[in-house]
């Protein structure tokens, strides 16, 4: 019988995953590599990260199989009959579940069941965002690895973000520091900002200092204008 149960080494494991997400040539849309290894944790045959702009038949994806990376875009005219742009794909999936949460769907392949646990992310402006996690056959996925991809979601609609703004020339910084800088970017004093993400104050100044020195500025206004220049 699986595991039903999410244990610290998943969480560690899973958070060493996050924060090692490292630099990626200039037209990756994302972290390969991070959706190869979460899928050690929550095995799958194949994983994608997709960004779709649903209503208008447009999306682009980069999906992992065996550890073979795969990134490609999808233009389609006929949008009412498509079965991922049309209102019962993908998008419309999305809408339903608010997009946020993590569902399970099974659906009847050409040679035995397929299996997806999705994980819904906000949108990005007109774009649709979420992770699909694919198992051809066997057991459908446990309510720990569903766990997991909750506990993953909202890290992964993160690095998004900062791939999107790598993309548009801002500067390359760990995972930590961006959702610092983030909460930097709102008034958030280093206290609150220590308080949000569970870690002590004196951490929280450890990572500014190291901000500062990559962007080879003195304040936290010049580190925030450079981060976040719109």
């Amino acid at each position: 019988m699986p595991d039903s149960f999410v244990h610290d080494r998943d969480v560690k494991r899973l958070l060493e995953i996050l924060e090692d997400a490292h630099e990626l040539d200039a037209d990756d849309l994302f972290y390969a590599s991070v959706l190869d290894e979460i899928s050690e944790l929550v095995p799958a045959d194949q994983v994608t990260f997709q960004v779709n702009a649903w209503h208008r038949g447009f999306g682009s994806l980069i999906e992992v199989s065996s550890g073979q990376r795969d990134q490609y875009s999808i233009q389609v005219e006929d949008i009412a009959n498509d079965p991922l742009f049309g209102p019962d794909g993908c998008g419309a999936l999305s809408a339903v579940h608010g997009y946020t949460g993590v569902t399970c769907e099974t659906d009847a392949g050409s040679t035995g069941p397929v299996h997806e646990l999705i994980a819904f992310m906000s949108p990005l402006g007109e774009f649709d965002r979420r992770s699909l996690f694919f198992r051809h056959g066997g057991p459908v996925f446990s309510d720990r690895e569903q766990d997991l991809l909750r506990l993953a979601r909202p890290h992964l609609a993160e690095l998004h973000l900062r791939r999107v703004s790598e993309q548009r020339g801002a500067p390359r910084l760990t995972t930590r520091q961006w959702a610092i800088m983030r909460l930097v970017a709102t008034g958030a004093t280093n206290a609150q900002v220590a308080h949000q993400m569970g870690i002590a104050e004196g951490t929280v100044r450890k990572h500014l200092e190291n901000v500062f020195v990559r962007l080879e500025v003195s304040s936290r206004m010049e580190a925030v204008n450079m981060v976040f220049p719109h």
